[in-house]
C-alpha cells in the first residue's frame, strides 16, 4: 500500500551534500517511505485521512530551503536490474498459480484508433512532403502502415488484462469502435468489463521514426509524434458515468487510473469524482502530453495532492512542468532541472535532485520514465534505474502505457518499489521490442526472465 502522504515543510530541499550510492547503497529509507508493504497485498489508502493536508502556499516557503538537507539519492544500473528480476521469479510464479487474489483496477477514459506510419529515413520522408506540397499534391507511396486500438487508458487496459488483473475499463466510442474494442477484449471477457459510452472515439495518425530516419538530427534511438483528433474524449465529465452502480465500482477497486487528463476539458472533474468516490483505491494519474494545459495541470496538482497517490509522466512531460514552474515562480537554481538525454548519465544525480524538488512543491509521489531510465521521488528521496534496452525497436507508441501497467501490477502485488520499477521498465521494453507480438502476458514475462536472466 502506498502511505498516505504527509505534508513537507518546504518544497525545495537544498542541493545534495552526499555522494550517489550505487549497487552497494542500501534502499532501507527508500522502502520505508513509499514502498509498498512487504508481501501484503491489494492493502489501500484511506483518502479520508488526508483531507486536512497541508494547503500553505508552497511558493510562499521558498525562503525557507537553506534549512532543508537531502536524503540519499539512490542510481542503479542493469546489472542490479537483473539480479530484481530474478529474484522476482517466485513472486511471479506465486502471482500466476494463486487465483484467489486477484485485483480490480478501474481505468478511464480514452479510447484512440491510432494509425502507425512507419518512416524510415527522416531527410526522404520531409523531402517528399515538400514536393507534394510544391505540386500541389499527390501521394506518397511506399510507407507502412498499420492500424491499432489506441489511448492511455484502453492500452493500459488491455496490458493489465495481459496480465490476469481484473479490470472495469470506462471509455467513448461510436458503433465501429465499440466494436473494435468488443473485439479486442473478447479474450478477456471473463476479467474485463466494458463501460462504454456512446459518441465520438479518438483518431491518431502516429509517425514513428527509427534510429537510422533521426540519426542526423537527435541522438534519441527512436521518437513518435502523433497527429490527434482527440473526439469526444475532451468532453468526458463526470456526468457521462455518473450512478449509484459506478460508485460501487469505485468504492471495490483496488486501484483507480485516470489518463490523458490534457486531451479532456472535463479532466478535473472527472478526477475529482473518481477519485473521491474511491477513497480506499491507489489513485494513479497519466495526464499525457500537457504542453498546452502545463500551467493548468500544475494547479491541479497543488490543489488535489490528497487525491493523487502517484503522478506518471514522460521525459517531455516532465521537462515542460520544470519549464512552467521556472516561469511562473522565476525559481532558476540548478537544481531545478530538465532532463537532457544527451547528457546521460552525467546528469543523472541533478535528475534525481530535481526530480526531488517536483515531488515536493506538488506534494505527492512522482514517476518519470525517460529514454534512459525511470525515476521516482516522494519529495524526501529519489530512486532511478536505468532502462532495459530491447534487441530490437518494433513499437514506440504505448510504451509509457505498459510503464504504467507495470508499475501498478508491481503496486498492487506488494512489490518494493525497486521491484516495481524494474519490472515497469521490463514491460516497456518487451513493448517496445514486440518480442511476442502483443503485450507480454505473465506466463510469457516469466519465460522471458528464466530465459534471459537465469
Amino acid at each position: 500500500m502506498n502511505p498516505s502522504p504527509s505534508p513537507f515543510p518546504s518544497p525545495f530541499p537544498s542541493p545534495l551534500s552526499s555522494p550517489v550510492c550505487h549497487l552497494s547503497c542500501s534502499s532501507e529509507s527508500l522502502e520505508r517511505i513509499f514502498s509498498s508493504t512487504g508481501s501484503d497485498s491489494f492493502l489501500r489508502p484511506n483518502h479520508d485521512q488526508n483531507l486536512h493536508k497541508d494547503t500553505t502556499n508552497q511558493s510562499d516557503k521558498i525562503v525557507k530551503t537553506e534549512n532543508r538537507t537531502s536524503l540519499t539519492n539512490q542510481i542503479f544500473g542493469n546489472s542490479h536490474t537483473h539480479d530484481i528480476l530474478r529474484n522476482l521469479l517466485i513472486k511471479l510464479s506465486d502471482i500466476r498459480e494463486d487465483r484467489s487474489h486477484q485485483p480490480q483496477v478501474t481505468i478511464l477514459p480514452d479510447f484512440f484508433v491510432d494509425r502507425i506510419i512507419q518512416v524510415l529515413d527522416y531527410p526522404i520522408f520531409m523531402n517528399d512532403i515538400q514536393k507534394k506540397i510544391v505540386a500541389g499534391g499527390g501521394s506518397m507511396r511506399g510507407y507502412s502502415s498499420v492500424d491499432i486500438k489506441g489511448g492511455n487508458a484502453v492500452n493500459m487496459a488491455y496490458s493489465l488484462a495481459k496480465l490476469d488483473v481484473r479490470v472495469e475499463l470506462f471509455t467513448i466510442a461510436d458503433e465501429i469502435g465499440s466494436a473494435i474494442l468488443r473485439s479486442v477484449f473478447l479474450p478477456f471477457r471473463t476479467n474485463v468489463n466494458l463501460h462504454i459510452i456512446k459518441g465520438k472515439h479518438g483518431l491518431s495518425t502516429v509517425f514513428e521514426f527509427s534510429n537510422s530516419s533521426i540519426s542526423s538530427i537527435s541522438s534519441i534511438s527512436s521518437s513518435n509524434v502523433m497527429v490527434s483528433d482527440v473526439g469526444d474524449n475532451d468532453n468526458f465529465g463526470p456526468e457521462l458515468i455518473e450512478s449509484q452502480e459506478v460508485r460501487m465500482i469505485l468504492r471495490s477497486s483496488d486501484a483507480v487510473i485516470m489518463t490523458n487528463w490534457a486531451s479532456n476539458l472535463r479532466g478535473t472533474e472527472l478526477l475529482d469524482y473518481v477519485f473521491t468516490n474511491s477513497t480506499k483505491s491507489v489513485h494513479f494519474l497519466d495526464p499525457a502530453d500537457i504542453e498546452r494545459r502545463c500551467f493548468e495541470f500544475i494547479n491541479v496538482l497543488k490543489s488535489r495532492s490528497n487525491l493523487v497517490d502517484f503522478l506518471s509522466i514522460n521525459e517531455n512531460e516532465y521537462n515542460l512542468i520544470i519549464k512552467a514552474l521556472e516561469s511562473v515562480i522565476g525559481y532558476n537554481n540548478s537544481t531545478l532541472l530538465t532532463f537532457d538525454s544527451n547528457l546521460y548519465p552525467d546528469n543523472i544525480n541533478a535528475f534525481c535532485e530535481s526530480a526531488k524538488l517536483l515531488s515536493n512543491f506538488i506534494n505527492l509521489t512522482v514517476c518519470i520514465h525517460t529514454t534512459k531510465g525511470s525515476a521516482i521521488s516522494d519529495g524526501h528521496e529519489s530512486l532511478f534505474v536505468d532502462s532495459i534496452v530491447p534487441s530490437k525497436i518494433d513499437i514506440v507508441s504505448g510504451a509509457g502505457d505498459s510503464w504504467d501497467a507495470g508499475f501498478i501490477f508491481g503496486h498492487l502485488y506488494g512489490f518494493t518499489t525497486m521491484e516495481k520499477i524494474c519490472f515497469a521498465n521490463l514491460l516497456s521494453s518487451l513493448h517496445v521490442g514486440n518480442l511476442f507480438g502483443d503485450n507480454p502476458s505473465l506466463s510469457e514475462i516469466i519465460d522471458y526472465i528464466k530465459f534471459s536472466y537465469i
